[in-house]
């Protein structure tokens, strides 16, 4: 049975190349069910997204069956509204793996938080695949809220006994005998300024007036000798710098080595002469140190007085600021919105803005508040108050808090699994919709039921105990069996997790997942089992397996029958006590080599025992080893034989190379290696088509050669290919099919390539030689015409006429035979002058090509018009300046062409020409064209005509018709040809395609 193809939910194209396993069929299905049975889910996919394998714990994660899987791929899982999956497939392309976490969807369109684990691995023929892990996040996001929720319960009951100490007014503060703040109440805040965060953990030195830090010392030695102290004053500073007078009463709590002290603030009562001129200072302080920033802006915004508490809110020194306007600090977001309140200040309304970004000398934008109070009547202030709040830490925490919330919401609703809580009596007290799925009861049934009433008869003593065990405070996973609203069992694997608040239980946690088809597969494994023991005993080769200790723990039937014992008597025998190591040891010594480096090993050895050669192939694996063994004789005679015919082929002059059935080369003889200049290293394994085609051996003549070697026919083809160097020369190939029986009758192919590139030149000389030689005869086939016909009218006028002169007196009669005689003449001037002109052609065909300045040649024939015959020349030349060609030519082509169309030009408009040159095909061939908006020609009518001798189209204008007829036969003899476009009233555009000779 192939291992690739286990069950009908595991479906893979034919077209598809998997890894293949190189350990036994028996692990591989072993790995299969590891994988397909498996609590993690599992996926194998193709980079384009193309699923290959899905488990069964990715279908009941998302909720879909494994055929939809399969089918719609990874758009039938992702969520495709999160942002990470193209940062996730992203890096997998690129660095080859990616662990991250991600949403995925179910079924029902609930996105499930889970962490993907990919990596791309590639097969030995070099096709990839990415294996895909997910671990679903929801129980574990679950349970840290729960954590969370319990932890703000005990915050909010230390909270409440605080508040006791927080009330009074006084302060009351712990030190430790060596004098460190462990605890104090809200009171330090309104008595001294310092927030308790601000004052725990440091020494009380750092809050007492210097002055007075010596007789406090002798204070604290006295309540460790006496156990208390009181009525003991001195001096501590606020936090505004300010001096407070406390009255202490101090206790030691030996037990706790702690000093337990009340301070009664009497600043009043000691300071009340000085109170003006303190509250002075404590202001200043307070503007100072403070970390609230208070500002003066002026009425355009620039600040006219910032309070030293700057430093600790945005980072700035007081002065880096004054001149400066506020507006160039805020965010431009806000901006607008700041502006409308600035002038409401400026209007009179006290205001308190909304959070809004500042930026802070570290170029950090923070979030701060403010408040501005217009103060311009008050002649000291003359501006606007702004007093400003640091909100950043504030507003992270608002957004933390909120995240938690939907991620507790998310993990608890959106969960595949049934998530459900119990009260201590086994009452429901919440369900997510899996549960309303899974059960078939609505949700508003399960609030009213217990769950004992769900579960199936036979169940429910043993699902009571596990009950029990999580009422003691124990976390635990078990199975069960429900029945539900349908009568419909279902196996479920369920963990359970006390709720225990404030060391009280006071219910279950329950995750319960259908595991009701993993049932069904584990049945399914043993019925596998069974037929992987028939495939083993199928292979045709002998096949045996050994464990750790090297002893038999399979043979199949092959083996039996080729050494003649029997499975159950070497069941358990070490192999080397039944086939000894005096004459097995090179066996040996090979399967020792694949344990200990845990790596495959193939050899060859020629066994005198049964007088044959073996191919012997062991697989290591991490139970021991797996062994197939065939006999290659046949093999090794033919390889023998083909072995003398290479040493023949080798020595040949020809090229000679063999290749497999899919034309791939195999072997090469020195001969190959002399004309391609490859070597066998070098080709093997590649395709000759592939490597040597030259130019002229296009993808079509490649094709065409591949698909005779489909015929089984011998067959000589020619192919122009081309050598390591880039040298490109001509190849005759004969190739031979001959059919190998030792691999089982697979064909291969015998080249043998002559090299024939003398002789293609040769015959390419004779073409060109053909073709000029037909070429000049039609041009004497058009001479002969004019010689025979149109010379010989003329003439013939010319006698007859002439004899009629003596026949009468008549003057007149004369003079219109002069008349006519003249016209006569002339007639025959024009066809020696075309004759000559023809006769000048042939004789420009002998001229040397040369090197010809292209925009020179363009300037004389543009010159030879009529200035008045044309509005506009527009010329176009791209650059070209030089081109090798007969000067000659060109220039009576160009000259023939603008001649034309000056000649039928439009009457109904001024004459407008172009004048363009472009190189193509690597500059080898130029195209000229001369277009035109004179009369145009009907090519539909006209076309096949266009370019004959005396051939014209327009009789309102003298011509001969031979214009066109020179261009055509002018390019022709320059290695090119003419097209033409036009269109009757529009105009004509003539392309002239010339050989750009070197």
């Amino acid at each position: 049975m192939d291992a690739y193809k286990m069950n009908d939910h595991y479906k893979i194209s034919q077209e598809t190349e998997l890894p293949r396993s190189t350990s036994s069929p028996l692990d591989f299905e072993l790995m299969y069910a590891l994988a397909e049975y498996s609590h993690e889910p599992m996926m194998l996919v193709q980079p384009d997204g193309t699923f290959l394998f899905v488990n069964s714990a990715i279908c009941q994660l998302v909720g879909q069956t494994k055929e939809f899987l399969l089918k719609d791929g990874r758009k039938g899982l992702i969520d495709l509204s999160d942002d990470r999956w193209e940062f996730a497939l992203k890096a997998r392309r690129e660095h080859g793996h990616y662990k991250g976490e991600v949403n995925l969807v179910h079924k029902s369109g609930i996105k499930i938080p889970v962490e993907l684990g990919s990596r791309t691995f590639s097969t030995s023929k070099g096709a990839q695949f990415v294996s895909v892990h997910v671990r679903d996040l929801r129980a574990e996001k679950d349970s840290q809220e729960c954590i969370e929720k319990q932890q703000q319960e005990l915050k909010n009951t230390v909270r409440e006994l605080q508040l006791v100490l927080d009330s009074t007014a006084d302060f009351i503060c712990t030190f430790s005998l060596d004098g460190y703040l462990l605890h104090v109440n809200q009171a330090c805040h309104s008595i001294l300024g310092y927030t308790p965060s601000e004052m725990i953990g440091k020494h009380c030195t750092e809050f007492i007036h210097p002055e007075d830090v010596t007789k406090t010392a002798d204070d604290a030695k006295e309540v460790i000798k006496n156990s208390s102290t009181l009525n003991f004053k001195n001096r501590y500073i606020h936090k505004n710098g300010s001096v407070i007078y406390f009255s202490w009463s101090s206790s030691l709590i030996k037990e706790e080595s702690k000093v337990y002290c009340i301070g009664r603030d009497i600043t009043k009562e000691v300071l009340n002469d000085s109170k003006d001129r303190e509250n002075d200072y404590r202001l200043q302080s307070l503007l100072q140190e403070g970390h609230d920033m208070v500002c003066i802006l002026d009425q355009e915004g620039t600040y006219t007085f910032v309070s030293g508490s700057v430093r600790h809110v945005l980072g700035f020194e007081p002065e880096e600021l004054l001149g400066y306007k506020a507006f160039d600090f805020i965010h431009p977001d806000h901006i607008p919105e700041i502006l409308s309140d600035f002038e409401q200040v400026m209007a009179g309304v006290d205001l308190k803005t909304k959070p809004f970004r500042f930026k802070a000398k570290s170029g950090e934008w923070r979030w701060i508040e403010t408040k501005g109070v217009n103060c311009f009547h008050h002649p000291a202030i003359n501006g606007i108050i702004i007093n400003s709040r640091d909100i950043t830490d504030r507003l992270e925490a608002q957004n933390q808090l909120e995240r938690s919330e939907k991620l507790y919401k998310a993990l608890f609703e959106n969960n595949p699994d049934s998530v459900y809580s119990l009260d201590k009596e086994g009452n429901f007290t919440s369900v997510n919709a899996t549960t309303v799925a899974c059960s078939g009861y609505s949700e508003e049934e399960l609030l009213k039921m217990n769950f004992v009433q769900m579960l199936h008869p036979d169940w429910v003593e043993e699902t009571l105990a596990d009950y029990e065990e999580t009422l003691a405070g124990v976390s635990s996973t078990s199975e069960t069996v429900i029945l539900t609203a349908q009568g419909e069992k279902l196996n479920l694997a369920i963990t359970k997790v006390p709720v225990i608040v404030g060391g009280e239980l006071i219910g279950i946690h329950g995750i319960a997942k259908d595991v009701t088809e993993t049932k069904q597969q584990q049945r399914l494994l043993k019925e596998t089992a069974r037929r992987l023991n028939s495939i083993l005993e199928s292979i045709k080769d002998a096949f045996f397996t050994l464990d750790k200790n090297w002893c038999f723990t399979y043979v199949n039937n092959k083996f039996e029958s080729s050494l003649g014992v029997k499975s159950h008597e070497l069941h358990g025998l070490d192999v080397r006590e039944v086939y000894p190591p005096e004459k097995f040891g090179k066996f040996y010594a090979k399967f020792k080599r694949a344990i200990d480096l845990q790596h495959p090993v193939h050899f060859e050895i020629f066994y005198d025992g049964l007088n044959k050669w073996l191919d012997v192939s062991a697989y290591p694996s991490e139970e021991g080893l797996s062994v197939f063994i065939k006999g290659i004789s046949a093999r090794k005679k033919v390889e023998a034989e083909l072995k003398k015919l290479s040493l023949v082929a080798s020595k040949t002059v020809n090229s000679v190379y063999i290749t497999d059935e899919e034309g791939r080369i195999e072997w090469v003889n020195e001969g190959f290696t002399r004309v391609t200049g490859y070597t066998l290293e070098e080709v093997i394994g590649r395709k000759p088509g592939d490597l040597l085609a030259g130019p002229e051996t296009n993808p079509e003549r490649v094709s065409m050669i591949r698909k005779k070697l489909a015929y089984d026919k011998p067959f000589v083809q020619e192919v122009q290919n081309r050598s390591k160097t880039g040298e490109v020369y001509w190849s005759k190939l004969d190739v031979t099919p001959i059919i190998d029986d030792v691999t089982g009758g697979r064909k291969k192919f015998i080249v043998i390539e002559t090299e024939i590139t003398e002789q293609k030149k040769a015959e390419e000389e004779r073409a060109k030689l053909t073709e000029e030689l037909l070429r000049r005869n039609r041009h004497l086939e058009q001479f002969t015409y004019i010689v025979s016909h149109n010379l010989r009218s003329p003439v013939a006028n010319i006698l007859g006429l002439t004899s009629l002169l003596n026949t009468s007196d008549n003057k007149e009669f004369q003079e219109g035979i002069t008349a006519r005689l003249k016209q006569t003449a002339q007639n025959l001037d024009y066809i020696i002058r075309d004759l000559n002109e023809m006769l000048s052609l042939q004789a420009g065909f002998m001229e040397e090509r040369e090197r010809i300045f292209l925009p020179e040649i363009v300037d004389q024939a543009i010159q030879f018009l009529p200035a008045d015959s044309y509005e506009k020349v527009a010329v176009e030349l791209n650059g070209i300046e030089e081109i090798g060609s007969i000067r000659s030519y060109v220039s009576s082509i160009l000259s023939n062409l603008l001649t034309n169309a000056v000649k039928y030009k439009s009457p109904d408009r001024s004459l407008i020409l172009s004048i363009k040159a472009e190189l193509h095909e690597q500059d080898e061939v130029l195209c000229l064209s001369v277009s035109d908006n004179g009369l145009g020609i009907n090519l539909e009518k006209e076309g096949k005509n266009l370019f004959g001798l005396y051939k014209r189209f327009h009789f309102h204008v003298s011509g001969r018709g031979l214009g066109l007829y020179l261009v055509k036969t002018q390019a022709e003899a320059l290695g090119g040809y003419v097209t033409v476009e036009s269109q009757l009233n529009i105009g004509s555009t003539f392309k002239v395609w010339l050989k750009n000779y070197k």
